[in-house]
């Protein structure tokens, strides 16, 4: 069970406390938002640089408009995911998933969105709004496409 937060200027949200791993390489804890609006995992492009040392001179581009409505682009790349509990103090769950890093990334509130393809796909996410929490638990591996 997760708690919505409420971050400087926005209502209780469903927000997740996650870090990406990309072999040894770490980011440090990001705040992202569970947004079933959104396509797929999005972070701001330095995090692959910075934190990740992912070579995105071959990625996929990803082209999509965001919430200015203004095409923008990403790369995407293949990383490990971990959903840290409520306190921060360990790891909820561990997946790999493809995010796209976009240097045009702009969520004031987060630095991330979760969206349909890389977590509603690989987590059940129900959503208990009206007492400001919500839970998350992976689908069996069987019921996933990987």
């Amino acid at each position: 069970m997760f708690p919505y937060t409420t971050l400087p200027n926005t209502p209780p949200r469903p927000y997740l406390g996650v870090i990406l791993r990309n072999g040894f390489s770490t980011s440090p804890k990001v705040v992202a938002l569970v947004d079933s609006g959104a396509d797929r995992p999005i972070f701001p492009l330095e995090m692959a640089v910075d934190f990740l040392h992912l070579d995105l001179s071959q990625a996929k581009v990803w082209r999509f408009y965001g919430t200015a409505n203004v095409l923008q682009e990403a790369k995407l790349a293949d990383v490990r995911m971990a959903v840290l509990t409520e306190d921060d103090a360990s790891q909820a769950f561990e997946v790999s998933v493809t995010c796209a890093f976009c240097d045009t990334f702009d969520f004031p509130a987060a630095a991330g969105l979760l969206g349909q393809d890389g977590f509603f796909s690989r987590f059940k996410t129900t959503f208990h709004q009206p007492y400001k929490y919500f839970e998350i638990e992976p689908w069996p591996a069987s019921q996933l496409d990987i």
